[in-house]
């Protein structure tokens, strides 16, 4: 199953779209991007107006996350760096 579906991708810029998820992860990532003032330019998310599933009967919607970072920063790597201190943020509260 994918999680990540990535929808545009640069060397410094990339856009993906996190597959079932709500605001917690993607305002998350946004905010440990953000962090990283010395690589990251913009970080963001924007999610759309949600539609019912006819299979879960939930309303969902896949927010789309976008970062931009500085001339000769991988914006994938710096990505991977941010879901890495996700897991590392959970590691410490378990």
């Amino acid at each position: 199953m994918n999680y990540i579906n990535i929808l545009k991708k640069e060397d410094n810029y990339i856009e993906v779209e996190l597959i079932n998820e709500e605001h917690s992860l993607p305002n998350l990532l946004k905010e440990l991007l953000l962090a990283k003032k010395d690589k990251v330019i913009v970080a963001y998310y924007s999610v759309e107006h949600p539609i019912l599933d006819p299979d879960k009967h939930i309303y969902v919607s896949n927010p789309v996350l976008s970062v931009k970072t500085f001339e000769g920063v991988n914006a994938e790597e710096v990505l991977k760096e941010a879901l890495n201190d996700v897991i590392k943020l959970c590691n410490k509260v378990f």
